[in-house]
């Protein structure tokens, strides 16, 4: 992997935000309650569903197909108290790690514009090659790192969330979340934020030869073995 990035200085105006989202962060976890951007508007044997968003594995759709209202990639186990955790129905998407971290690739790297990373690191974000990215990513998880992260919460009672879907059984989707009991048969799926990744030529994109494709794609499943382990990617 290529030297990761320095952190853009940190300007009065940015340590003044960063301070006001410390205190945030910290009032959230003490509250420990589901906010707008998990919560949805369903519920499971009385328990309110949950959605959990797992960056880059399809969450903006399921997300609204579920009512939440807003986007966050927070990790379960830094906001929810366990008593909270427990009384929850805890919906998750994973993704082959290897398809997501191009996509992740692909959406904070290729795609123009600003996203977090780049707020964080400048615009030299963008001339990363992926395995320069693949750093960034183990430096910055809320951004790609394991899925283990949104899957997770430390409970012995409940240690994985309710329901944990494949991004690769999209089309079956709707039927799983019937089967468990939301009541979502009047919901039409609708595929959000459609990422370049999907209609590109890999190899040409990325300026990898085939033998440098191999290699990216070892040290992905390297990163993220346990990720393949828990999900049955391997």
């Amino acid at each position: 992997m290529t030297a990761a990035l320095d952190l853009l200085p940190r300007t009065p105006w940015r340590a003044f935000k960063d301070g006001v989202h410390r205190v945030q962060d910290r009032m959230a976890r003490i509250y420990g309650q589901p906010g707008d951007g998990m919560l949805t508007d369903l519920a499971v044997a009385g328990r309110p569903a949950i959605f959990i968003h797992n960056p880059k594995a399809g969450g903006t759709s399921l997300g609204k197909f579920l009512g939440v209202k807003r986007r966050t990639h927070v990790f379960p186990g830094e906001r929810l108290r366990e008593s909270v955790w427990l009384a929850t129905f805890s919906i998750v998407v994973v993704r082959d790690p290897f398809e997501r971290f191009l996509s992740c690739y692909y959406g904070n790297v290729v795609r123009p514009g600003e996203t977090g990373l780049t707020k964080r690191y400048g615009p030299g974000i963008k001339d990363l090659d992926p395995s320069g990215f693949l750093s960034i990513l183990v430096d910055n998880p809320k951004f790609g790192g394991s899925q283990l992260n949104w899957t997770d919460f430390p409970s012995q009672q409940k240690p994985r969330a309710d329901l944990i879907l494949r991004f690769e059984d999209v089309g079956q989707w709707k039927d799983i979340l019937l089967k468990h009991g939301l009541p979502v048969e009047n919901r039409d799926l609708r595929h959000e934020n459609r990422s370049e990744r999907a209609m590109s030529d890999h190899l040409t994109r990325l300026k990898l030869t085939e033998t440098g494709f191999a290699s990216l794609k070892a040290s992905v499943r390297d990163v993220f073995r346990a990720d393949y382990a828990a999900f049955g990617y391997e």
